[in-house]
């Protein structure tokens, strides 16, 4: 997949619509100076928008995949270059707040800017996958958590990060983590 050409056409075409989106997913972790294997493009975006996210996938040739639903909106090209887009539908609070909070970030060596969540935010929905599915997410997103944590400990909110956790009753977990960070 050519993340940046993909990444430019498809800003392009929800700017043009005034979609409100995000950067999520693993190439907002390389944002944050973590660099892991992804293979698509995760972005997060208002529900109210989900019909135009639609449309603009289709008219660029993408099928909408049949796990979709009222959470996540996936798509795929048949052409390999043109890869994977999913996109989570900002519906409740948090996830609003989380777009709100949303800042353009330098990718691909700076030579584009893309509306990206923050570190926190990131945390917020990797430890919602973990405690959803703890056999099939702990061993990436547990990982994701522990490096944001190590990298960024001293300029991240710390009371959202907490909150997240304890939305989970993950606290105990935090405190493990930082406990090893600090030791």
């Amino acid at each position: 997949m050519n993340f940046k050409e993909v990444l430019i056409t498809l800003m392009g075409r929800l700017q043009k619509r005034h979609i409100n989106f995000a950067l999520s997913g693993g190439l907002a972790l390389t944002t944050l100076g973590i660099f892991r294997f992804t293979k698509d493009i995760d972005l997060m975006a208002p529900e109210e928008c989900k019909g135009d996210i639609e449309k603009i996938m289709i008219e660029l040739g993408y099928e909408k995949q049949d796990f979709s639903n009222d959470e996540i909106l996936s798509f795929w090209s048949p052409l390999k270059v043109f890869g994977q887009i999913d996109f989570l539908i900002a519906r409740r609070k948090y996830a609003r707040a989380m777009l709100t909070r949303a800042r353009k970030i330098p990718i691909f060596d700076g030579t584009l800017e893309v509306n990206t969540l923050l570190p926190e935010d990131l945390i917020g929905l990797k430890i919602q996958a973990l405690a959803n599915d703890p056999e099939h997410r702990t061993l990436v997103d547990a990982p994701d958590i522990k490096r944001i944590l190590q990298l960024h400990k001293d300029t991240l909110d710390m009371n959202l990060v907490r909150e997240y956790f304890q939305l989970f009753n993950k606290e105990v977990l935090l405190d493990e983590w930082l406990a090893k960070i600090e030791g």
